[in-house]
């Protein structure tokens, strides 16, 4: 024989217990997947089987066998975890019975649309009964993506239909890896099973659902978040340099026990896969059920887990047969990634109920006033199959923000070198941006920054209408640490379409101002007014009682001139003309820059006082334009701005 080659595709069985599902496998592969003695003694599977096919090229197909007792449904279908086709098995003396068609449904909500029904027994069956077996399947497939699937007729026992059942299933397995795409998530394995081996620690096995694994590297338990390096990997039961999406793997993990991995949990690359115990999902009732009641217990299964759960249903659209977006609150963590189909249980009377899919974790239920998060969840769950439009549709959602790399990553499961490409299509669509090196925001949510920043500017306005600044401050304190942050990485240009205009200091200008022409008029007044007066203003108080303005007027002339750039606050109430400080400024750059600071040459100059003249000298050590040493000050930039 050649080289083996393992395929990408795991085919299952499903179907009623005691149809003969194990005995067909054995038939097939030469091996018996039923691990347990009371397995083998009882003559039923309790817990998942496996066993590989293998072909003189060396083309190879793993197989898993469930069990098919109605209490065994919820390992039926961890074990349907990572199947990419499956065979149907009905027995041709009992025909279709009750989990026969639970199993088919569960394959149908699980969306495996590959694959082929097997007619077993065929030695204890006439003809006549035969074609009676077969319009039953039929009759079951009619409607479905099945309908038409190949049937085989086949005895285990005596071998008739064997061979051409190995055709058809290659056939199969041909058919289900061609639909192989790329796809950016990250490793993950759901834990079928794991046990301690002897001289080697834990060994963990399932389906690789997503991603590559190889040896040496770390992987991470959720939920829980242990980790491990990688010791071994065995694909198909032997040692593979690499594991790979849809084939059965094994691995090693030597720093983790095997009650850390047991089934349900799911191995992951560190850092790519998040767990909670609040989901949002989507939610669709099998056709002629009624959806469940609001708070209901259900059942929830996804990989190889199976959680309960109460299932919290929206304000509308709770009918039969309609997608519907639910909140579950289950009993223990899940790690889930967006997409990922999710199945529905009535837990007592056991029964179906129907499927949806992963949307997101929560930290609180949905209430009826969520409108809007609803409505973009919706967005979401439109966009699960377009890599582009979902990553900005997360970006979007409200409260995202910006979002680092790893986040993104992290949230949608994905590998950072495959979200880095998907980012980079995303914002040359123009619907994500880059906002810094590795860190994103959606362009909807730059849409609603804008609105957020024009509503500060309006209220802002509104209250202070003769101001052409904004202090950072208040920017600040309205938009939030994380808003604010994402409004300082815009570029110049974009502010400016907001309305701001970045300046060094405490306050940022605002665009398209208009002040009242009197404002203007008594703010020149008062200018004229400081530059007579140099370095010995009036204060505010003097000017009020003078009768011409009132003290809030005054002040507010004192915040116009300073937004124009013609006076200079000092001291909380001081104000000087621009001009007369900059000239201040110049003298004591010039006596620094040759024999020294002479401060009684200054007061002569400009005809001050201590009162006034050293306020203004310890501003010009606040603007960086000199520094004290001791009890002189010395020069530290000559042209460093005053405003």
């Amino acid at each position: 024989m050649a080289d083996f080659r393992p395929v990408p595709v795991v085919v299952g069985t499903a179907g009623h217990i005691d149809h003969g599902k194990s005995a067909l496998i054995e038939a097939l592969c030469g091996d018996h997947p039923d691990r347990w003695r009371e397995e083998k003694e009882r003559g039923i599977t309790i817990d998942l089987g496996y066993a590989e096919l293998a072909w003189p090229d060396g083309f190879e197909v793993g197989f898993v066998d469930v069990p098919g007792h109605e209490r065994l449904v919820r390992k039926m279908v961890a074990g349907a975890t990572g199947m990419g086709a499956a065979m149907l098995v009905v027995a041709c003396d009992d025909g279709v019975m009750p989990q026969t068609r639970e199993h088919f449904e569960v394959l149908q909500l699980l969306g495996l649309r590959h694959g082929l029904v097997v007619l077993t027994k065929l030695d204890l069956a006439d003809e006549e009964t035969l074609e009676l077996v077969r319009a039953d399947v039929d009759e079951l497939l009619a409607g479905t993506s099945w309908e038409g699937a190949g049937m085989h007729a086949v005895s285990a026992h005596e071998g008739a239909g064997i061979d051409d059942l190995r055709v058809a299933v290659r056939d199969l397995a041909e058919r289900a890896r061609r639909e192989e795409r790329s796809d950016p998530a990250a490793f993950r394995l759901p834990v079928q099973r794991s046990f301690a081996l002897h001289g080697a620690g834990t060994v963990a096995t399932g389906v690789c659902a997503s991603g590559a694994l190889t040896e040496g590297e770390a992987v991470e338990v959720q939920p829980g978040g242990g980790r491990s390096r990688v010791r071994r990997v065995h694909v198909h039961g032997r040692p593979a340099a690499q594991a790979a999406p849809g084939l059965r793997t094994a691995v090693n993990l030597p720093d983790l026990d095997p009650e850390a991995v047991s089934r349900g949990v799911v191995l992951a690359a560190p850092g790519s896969l998040l767990a909670g115990k609040l989901l949002r999902a989507t939610f669709m009732s099998l056709p002629g059920l009624r959806m469940p009641k609001h708070g209901a217990p259900v059942l929830v299964l996804a990989g190889t887990a199976a959680v309960g759960a109460k299932v919290w249903l929206p304000p509308e659209g709770q009918a039969s047969g309609l997608e519907v977006l639910v909140d579950l609150e289950l009993e223990e963590e899940m790690a889930l990634v967006p997409g990922q189909r999710l199945l529905f249980r009535r837990p007592s009377p056991a029964s179906n109920l129907g499927a949806g899919r992963f949307l997101a974790f929560g930290v609180r239920r949905l209430r009826k006033k969520d409108a809007e998060e609803r409505e973009a969840l919706q967005g979401f769950a439109e966009a699960l199959d377009d890599t582009t439009n979902l990553v900005a549709s997360l970006l979007d959602r409200p409260g995202s923000g910006e979002m680092s790399l790893g986040q993104i990553a992290a949230a949608l499961g994905w590998r950072r070198d495959a979200a880095t490409k998907i980012l980079q299509v995303a914002a040359e669509a123009g619907v994500v941006r880059e906002m810094s090196p590795s860190r994103f925001l959606g362009m909807g949510r730059a849409g609603e920054l804008a609105r957020e920043i024009q509503g500060v500017l309006g209220h802002w306005r509104g209250k202070h209408a003769h101001r052409l600044r904004i202090p950072i401050a208040r920017l600040r304190e309205r938009l939030g640490i994380e808003r604010f942050a994402s409004l300082q990485r815009l570029s110049n240009d974009e502010l400016e379409v907001l309305g701001l205009d970045r300046r060094p200091g405490l306050y940022w200008g605002i665009h398209g101002v208009e002040v009242d022409l009197e404002y203007l008029a008594d703010a020149d007044q008062w200018h004229v007014r400081l530059c007579r007066e140099s370095l010995t203003p009036s204060s505010w108080e003097e000017i009020s009682s003078e009768g011409v303005w009132s003290l809030e007027r005054v002040e507010a002339l004192a915040e116009l001139l300073e937004d124009q750039g013609r006076a200079i606050r000092v001291g909380g109430t001081m104000i000087f003309a621009r001009e007369t400080v900059e000239a201040l400024r110049d003298m004591v750059v010039n006596q620094l820059q040759g024999e020294g600071m002479d401060i009684p040459a200054i007061r002569d100059r400009f005809s001050t006082s201590r009162k006034f003249l050293m306020p203004l000298l310890e501003y010009m050590d606040d603007r960086g334009v000199t520094v004290r040493r001791g009890g002189n000050r010395i020069l530290r930039d000559a042209k460093a701005t005053l405003v």
